[in-house]
């Protein structure tokens, strides 16, 4: 139930993060297993989506460490820029557009996480820092940022 629950969500947040079908498979399912194993330090106090979501971004960032020290990176990064397929249950996310994918791949990580969040699944600046594990106030900059960036980028994109 919680798989069927979560597990879109989780794929569009890594891909928004890894910008790879397959990794970010990979990331979701180990998100499970490890939600599953680690259940008991789960404080229910917390909100349980948040919890997968922090797991699934550490998830990320430990894949891309991997990566990036990696010496196939660049040429694994050229053969890997297609767009997320929407196949099978999967939501069309902001990412896949053809408007905003060329524009989202020039923010960071941490830019695309948080518009993934804020835009796909309307998140407060409250869970999206609990989510990055930051403060509250490092989240609200964080979107305001990249906000301005993909304004900016499109007022480049129209007037070209």
């Amino acid at each position: 139930m919680l798989v069927t629950k979560y597990q879109t969500n989780l794929l569009a947040l890594s891909w928004s993060i890894l910008r790879n079908r397959e990794e970010a498979k990979d990331v979701t399912q180990e998100v499970f297993i490890q939600s599953f194993i680690n259940l008991n330090s789960f404080d229910r106090a917390k909100s349980f989506k948040n919890w997968l979501y922090s797991i699934a971004y550490r998830r990320c960032l430990d894949r891309k460490r991997k990566e990036k020290s990696s010496i196939h990176f660049i040429d694994k990064m050229r053969k890997q820029e297609k767009l997320f397929d929407d196949d099978k249950n999967e939501k069309k996310r902001i990412e896949d557009s053809d408007i905003f994918s060329p524009i989202l791949r020039k923010l960071n990580e941490k830019e695309r996480t948080v518009i993934s969040l804020k835009m796909n699944e309307g998140y407060s600046e409250k869970e999206i820092a609990q989510v990055l594990g930051c403060a509250e106030s490092t989240a609200r900059v964080l979107f305001f940022n990249a906000k301005k960036k993909l304004k900016k980028m499109l007022m480049r994109e129209k007037n070209v």
